[in-house]
């Protein structure tokens, strides 16, 4: 019988073993996996068999319990991973904005420390035209805009080859910094045979066509309707599992010591909140996430104190030993802190800021004025929120600081279609300058009096009655007709639920 280590190069057309690497520099993987919730891993407690090799893995370094995402959908979450900011700082918020160009991104500083650095993509949101492919010597994202970005042009078999055969040819002498984003969990799931029966029948049709979020929640799914999306989407799960297996074990039979670092960008709703699907709501499903940490000198533990996308980028550079001195983020090797966590959408017609202490969590809905507390000790799922307007107001006068006040009037009347605040605590959608204030969200439209709205940090004015004082990390882009057209045939530029 020929073992799977020897099937592997025939398998995957890598012409042969990996290179030796260095102990002294181990290679550093970062896997994200789209739309994975913590909960659907066998790790994690899930009932169902959906992840032996993440299991494998999590069992021989840290798997950390309760790990959050900064917010629900992919564009801002992977820039949070990348540059160790929170969404309310890098400010790609949004899908015609992408990360000015001198905002550091992690793989640069790897880059710039002798790293051989590569990316490889399979999502229009982690693509190159957003910034995400500064600083990797090798950036694939091929091409993924010309394509149906909800078909999954970008099996996770290509990313595990090409990543496999970028090593055999640059794996020698410098470490090698992976990022792989893999989306095969997001749906329509669609995993290939025979993996597409493993928990349940092949799909139809008229199950892969996803409507929008507000669609489902006037029309939600059937039970019997909702359990088989469930299986489907476990089904990519052992997909991408059974893939990602087969990379470590490249890497472990040809002696090439690495970190890996396991993680996702957003979970899933399934009906938890009364819809299907992510971006709109900042609820545990939706920011829940799988964060495992393995490699040279970690030893394996259960870890519970709040970590979460925001600490990647300082683990990474950690890890290689570089300097990163931007952003809150931590070594998550070492001891974690308790600390504040935020996260937001504006994603669609959402409008939604978060913050959770390490038991505690406000979920403030600017759309309705609603604020919801959850006690993360007592409630962990997110199930009996209060309306206890002392608590409310406790954590708001922590979220505004975090923020930042970054524009000023010096007279006029300021509004927005967003949300204004000043002096730590919210003033609504106009003020009286002269002020400093913030503005959520950042691309809101803001103007004083009469004169033309500016389109928050995107085309802030740094002078004049009114002007922006704060980083500028956030530029405009223009997307192309075709791919706004193919968006909005995704349902990622949604429209109201037909009636």
């Amino acid at each position: 019988m020929v073992s799977a280590s020897v099937l592997l190069p025939l398998l995957l057309g890598c012409p042969g073993p990996l290179p030796k690497g260095d102990a002294a520099r181990p290679d550093i993987v970062l896997i994200s996996i789209d739309s994975l919730r913590a909960d659907h891993l066998s790790a994690y407690g899930y009932d169902r068999t959906t992840s032996p090799n993440l299991d494998r893995l999590a069992r021989r370094g840290l798997r950390f319990v309760g790990a959050r995402a900064a917010s629900p959908w992919t564009l801002p979450s992977h820039m949070t991973m990348l540059t160790g900011r929170w969404p309310t700082e890098h400010n790609v918020v949004e899908d015609d904005i992408a990360l000015a160009p001198d905002v550091p991104l992690v793989q640069e500083a790897l880059s710039n420390a002798g790293y051989t650095t590569a990316g490889f993509v399979s999502t229009i949101y982690v693509s190159g035209g957003y910034g995400f492919s500064r600083g990797f010597g090798t950036f694939k994202d091929y091409g993924i805009a010309e394509h149906d970005n909800l078909a999954h042009p970008v099996r996770v078999e290509t990313l595990v080859e090409d990543a496999l055969l970028l090593a055999k040819e640059k794996g020698s002498g410098a470490p090698l910094f992976l990022f792989i984003h893999i989306y095969d969990v997001h749906y329509p799931y669609l995993p290939p045979t025979p993996w597409d029966e493993k928990f349940d029948r092949v799909g139809t049709p008229e199950e892969m066509r996803y409507h929008s979020y507000r669609y489902f929640q006037k029309r939600p799914l059937s039970a019997k309707r909702m359990e088989h999306q469930v299986a489907q989407y476990d089904e990519g799960i052992a997909y991408v599992d059974n893939a990602i297996g087969r990379l470590k074990e490249a890497w472990d039979d040809s002696d090439r010591p690495a970190y890996w670092i396991v993680t996702a960008d957003h979970g899933e709703e399934f009906g938890e909140r009364g819809s299907w699907g992510h971006a709109h709501t900042l609820y545990r499903e939706a920011l829940e996430i799988p964060l495992l940490v393995a490699g040279p000198g970690i030893e394996a533990a259960v870890r519970t104190e709040r970590a979460g996308t925001i600490d990647l980028a300082a683990t990474i550079a950690a890890m290689a030993g570089v300097s990163w001195p931007h952003g809150p983020g931590v070594d998550l090797r070492g001891a974690v802190p308790d600390r504040t966590f935020i996260a937001e959408t504006s994603r669609f017609d959402s409008a939604r800021l978060s913050i959770a202490t390490q038991d505690r969590r406000l979920d403030l809905d600017l759309t309705d004025g609603q604020r919801t507390v959850f006690d993360l000790t007592t409630d962990p799922r997110e199930e009996h929120g209060s309306a206890d307007s002392a608590q409310a107001d406790a954590l708001e006068q922590q979220l505004w600081p975090l923020l930042g006040e970054h524009w000023v009037a010096d007279g006029g009347t300021v509004r927005t279609l967003g949300l204004l605040w000043s002096g730590n605590a919210r003033v609504g959608q106009s003020l009286v300058g002269p002020a400093r204030f913030g503005l959520y969200p950042s691309d809101a439209s803001v103007y004083l009096d009469a004169s033309p709205p500016f389109r928050g940090v995107v085309t802030a004015p740094a002078a004049g009655l009114l002007r922006y004082e704060g980083p500028r990390t956030a530029v405009g882009i223009t997307l192309a007709d075709d791919t706004r057209a193919q968006l909005e045939a995704l349902g990622y530029l949604q429209a109201e639920p037909e009636e």
